[in-house]
């Protein structure tokens, strides 16, 4: 296109987001073969030669490629954040200099013919914070996010240190509040987001169907990931373990329950992915088993609410979906709520862990 230079920078950041992605999944694939042939009941000098040469050649090599992977996406985000600076630049006066690590405007609502549905109140003294069944997911595929808050937040009402967080998490501007401070973290390091006591219509609401805390987190997060709420569109619950609380969380493969358990009692939060379906590039390569069961959702994320005995005596999971209690529909099956499932049912659908220590 005669006089355009550059590129168009949301076609960088998203395909800056489709390339840490597949550098997740590569790092996923990695740690599950791994897992598969260090277990595999194979012995003798064939198995010592092929184990030798996955750990010496081909574990190496797909590490190397996921990294290369997030290098290139990180240098993709790089390049875009310059090239908005410079456009930004160009069109103001009398600040070239200035820097804000929180450029004012709030996210757009999701239909621009729709005006964004105030949140009003304190927030913070929503006595349903910690509950995972006061969680409904809206029009955002911000299920990574919620679900990682949202096991934060349960862990913290347990160990009765919610309401401390949010007071100063959150900060109100004006009373009523017009405006809220939030404080994420960037590499461990805090960073105070301000934005309209606003959300958009479709986004998270509680479950009498009002907009509450999390509407104003989910505000934030978006701002500070873009400044959209196409920003917060999909991802991992580590990342929003991490931009909640500052502290590093781990992403694992598959658990058994006893360890899930073991996370739980260590106080830590919890929350797990359904194993993914082929929905984009690497189809080819990538091709995991989708779930087995009708009623769990592809490619999602839960909150681990609790590993018990049942009544026959078998361990299982209580996972609580974050769109809430009652589930929903997608591709015509119903969707559930609130999942409990054996040791085998668990590892059938879901084949990602994160996890986080809350302090």
């Amino acid at each position: 296109m005669p006089g355009f230079y550059g590129a168009d920078i949301d076609q960088l950041r998203a395909l800056a987001k489709t390339m840490s992605r597949h550098s997740e999944k590569m790092s996923t694939l990695s740690l599950e073969l791994g897992q598969l042939i260090s277990s595999a009941p194979w012995d003798g000098r064939d198995a010592v030669m092929f184990r030798t040469t996955w750990e010496s050649e081909h574990r190496p090599m797909l590490k190397l490629i996921s990294g290369e992977l997030q290098s290139q996406a990180n240098e993709l985000s790089r390049n875009a954040d310059e090239q908005d600076k410079t456009s930004s630049e160009g069109t103001r006066s009398g600040d070239a200099g200035k820097q804000d690590s929180n450029p004012p405007g709030d996210p757009g609502p999701l239909d621009p013919n729709t005006s964004d549905v105030d949140v009003p109140g304190d927030v913070r003294k929503d006595p349903d914070a910690g509950d995972p069944a006061d969680i409904h997911q809206g029009q955002i595929g911000d299920c990574w996010l919620l679900a990682g808050i949202g096991s934060v937040a349960q862990t913290l009402e347990r160990e009765g240190k919610l309401d401390e967080f949010l007071a100063s998490h959150m900060r109100p501007v004006g009373d009523p509040p017009t405006h809220w401070v939030v404080t994420l973290y960037e590499d461990g390091k805090p960073v105070e987001v301000t934005v309209e006591a606003k959300s958009t219509e479709g986004g998270v609401r509680g479950a009498d169907g009002q907009p509450n805390w999390l509407s104003i987190y989910e505000r934030a997060a978006a701002e500070h990931r873009g400044g959209s709420y196409d920003d917060i569109d999909g991802g991992f619950s580590n990342d929003a373990m991490e931009l909640m609380t500052g502290q590093s969380a781990d992403k694992d493969g598959e658990l058994d329950l006893e360890e899930i358990e073991d996370k739980l009692a260590d106080g830590q939060a919890v929350s797990v992915g359904t194993q993914d379906v082929k929905d984009d590039d690497f189809d080819w390569f990538w091709e995991p088993d989708e779930v087995s069961r009708t009623d769990v959702v592809p490619n999602h994320a839960y909150i681990v609410v609790d590993v018990k005995t049942n009544d026959d005596g078998e361990k299982v999971v209580v996972l609580a979906n974050p769109w809430g209690p009652a589930g929903g529909e997608l591709n015509g099956e119903q969707k559930a709520g609130t999942l409990e499932l054996t040791e085998d049912e668990y590892k059938e659908n879901f084949d990602s862990v994160y996890s986080v220590g809350v302090k």
